[in-house]
């Protein structure tokens, strides 16, 4: 991703994802109300999964050490 000064981050409220045609897309609606779709190839979204799955494997074995 290109370095950007100026993002805007929002708080998610919810998310539904469909398949369309050879893509996917996700609805987001943020906490404020701003409403925005992404537009994402199954190759993006292996990779986002394989994030997602490093960020919550390391957050669970954390817990697991703290308990």
């Amino acid at each position: 991703m290109a370095a950007t000064k100026d993002v805007t981050s929002y708080t998610l409220k919810q998310a539904v994802a469909a398949k369309v045609d050879d893509h996917v897309e996700i609805a987001v609606e943020a906490e404020d109300g701003t409403k925005f779709k992404i537009v994402a190839t199954s190759e993006q979204l292996e990779a986002l999964t394989g994030d997602l799955e490093t960020i919550l494997d390391t957050d669970d074995a954390e817990a697991d050490a703290a308990a």
